[in-house]
């Protein structure tokens, strides 16, 4: 006897693989555009506990497929007639009885899905973790929206990347209006001359930016659920450029460097 035609393989490891292959193209179906079935190692362990469970489903399945000539013909003719009776909508309370029915997949999907949204909200916020000044955050965003235009050619992706860049845009606006606001508050007769901004104008500078980063957190979060891995280094050089760009229009007007350069022409 060969080995493909023993009962371990026929009963076991041949609907194992075929319900495991069936189920993970299934789950990069589902959860296409809400992130990454393997972002992380928990929602990989997430992901291959549903494939495992579901294939263990499956084998029990057809162990059990022998048993069904034994069940009354009225009790199947019951159970498919009751398919055609109206369903009340599913409430709070029905979802445990649901989850039960359905062997727990339905509770590991639920898992799933909410880590993967976790993950790209964590991945979004490491990666504007070092961003400090409203104008890096413009003209990061100003890149990637160019960036993310460029490579999408779906109506409801490309509407979504819109949206989302003007909110962050308007939320920044807001932020340097505030900045500005403030730095010509502190200003007393001159440029070199300025005061500290008090606890109120600090807080509602930090909110502002804080609102504005949030946005564009958002913003960022596309890339990850509509982008690859491999387009990881091509989002970096788009953030090292911002943040050159930012630190070369920060130190052409530093205020102390300003003071020295007076004080030296005035010699």
């Amino acid at each position: 006897m060969h080995w493909y035609q023993q009962t371990w393989f026929t009963d076991f490891a041949l609907p194992a693989v075929i319900c495991a292959g069936v189920a993970w193209f299934g789950l990069l179906r589902q959860f296409s555009g809400k992130g990454r079935l393997l972002g992380t190692h928990r929602s990989a362990a997430l992901a291959f506990s549903v494939v495992a469970l579901m294939c263990a489903i499956a084998i029990g399945a057809g162990l059990l497929l022998p048993h069904l000539a034994k069940v009354p013909p009225a009790a199947a003719g019951f159970a498919l007639g009751a398919t055609a009776a109206p369903r009340r909508r599913q409430d709070g309370t029905a979802q445990p009885v649901v989850k039960f029915m359905t062997l727990g997949v339905a509770w590991l999907l639920e898992r799933l899905e909410y880590r993967m949204r976790t993950d790209a909200l964590n991945w979004s916020t490491g990666f504007l973790a070092d961003f400090r000044e409203s104008r890096q955050l413009r003209l990061f965003i100003h890149e990637l929206q160019q960036y993310l235009l460029a490579r999408q050619d779906h109506a409801a992706v490309i509407k979504s990347i819109k949206a989302q860049y003007e909110s962050a845009e308007k939320a920044i606006d807001r932020a340097l209006e505030v900045q500005t606001k403030i730095d010509d508050a502190c200003n007393v007769q001159t440029p070199w001359l300025k005061r500290e901004p008090d606890a109120d104008e600090e807080f509602a500078c930090r909110s502002a930016f804080a609102e504005a980063r949030t946005l564009c957190e958002h913003f960022v979060m596309l890339a990850y659920l509509h982008g690859r891995r491999s387009e990881y280094f091509a989002l970096e050089a788009l953030r090292t450029g911002a943040f050159n760009a930012g630190a070369h229009h920060g130190a052409s007007v530093p205020p102390q460097k300003r003071r020295l350069s007076w004080r030296r022409s005035r010699r």
